[in-house]
């Protein structure tokens, strides 16, 4: 995601993390990639299963940016951003992790394009309750380790009008892997194994494509 985007969640005026696919209930926190120029995971945020704009679903409460959009429309830039993130925290990454290193010692391939895992070294080294704690929860309760985190990265820019339900996120479990998602996040397993690949799990263990029609497939970042 970009960093001006990112800085709306840092200061509190964004408060919700809108999405056009459901991410499973299981993921806790997101890792947030940071595109161009710094191109490094700088912040992970923690967050609350997703909230939907059904008939009869309870509106948002319009103290953040997007809100109020999210309650009321449903064509144009919004059309489809049907999920709602609520953000717990945030906390910021001592040492960033830049894409040279993610690639030269953390195995990833390139840029986070999709929801993907995190590798486990990267998960385990980079103890997401020991960074800076921007705002939000700071006891260190990391929950159910059966619980999943994410990594993930926007596929479109977020709305120009308003600023839009689309950022970059990264997702671990310390200290299973850590999946990306699609557009950029990475989701563990929560179930002991390491998982490189979605192939190998079960389809409710695997992140949600914002594209039904096409099968989802973990990609390295």
């Amino acid at each position: 995601m970009a960093d001006k985007y990112m800085q709306n969640i840092v200061r509190q005026e964004k408060n919700f993390e809108f999405r056009r696919y459901r991410i499973s209930d299981s993921v806790q926190r997101i890792w947030f990639y940071l595109n161009a120029p710094f191109s490094h995971v700088a912040y992970i945020c923690e967050i609350d299963p997703a909230r939907t704009r059904n008939s009869g679903d309870p509106p948002l409460p319009e103290d953040g940016i997007g809100n109020a959009e999210f309650n009321t429309e449903r064509g144009g830039e919004w059309e489809r951003y049907d999920y709602a993130y609520r953000i717990r925290s945030v906390w910021r990454i001592k040492e960033p992790i830049g894409l040279k290193t993610m690639k030269e010692k953390y195995g990833v391939k390139g840029a986070p394009r999709a929801l993907v895992y995190v590798p486990e070294l990267m998960a385990s080294e980079v103890v997401w309750d020991q960074q800076e704690c921007v705002w939000g929860r700071t006891d260190g309760d990391s929950g159910p380790l059966a619980h999943t985190d994410i990594l993930q990265v926007p596929a479109t820019d977020p709305p120009a009008s308003k600023t839009p339900p689309s950022t970059s996120a990264t997702v671990s479990t310390a200290p299973q892997t850590v999946p990306l998602a699609p557009t950029g996040l990475a989701v563990s397993t929560g179930d002991g194994r390491t998982a490189h690949d979605t192939r190998g799990t079960k389809r409710k263990d695997r992140p949600q494509s914002s594209d039904p029609g096409r099968r989802n497939k973990t990609q390295h970042v």
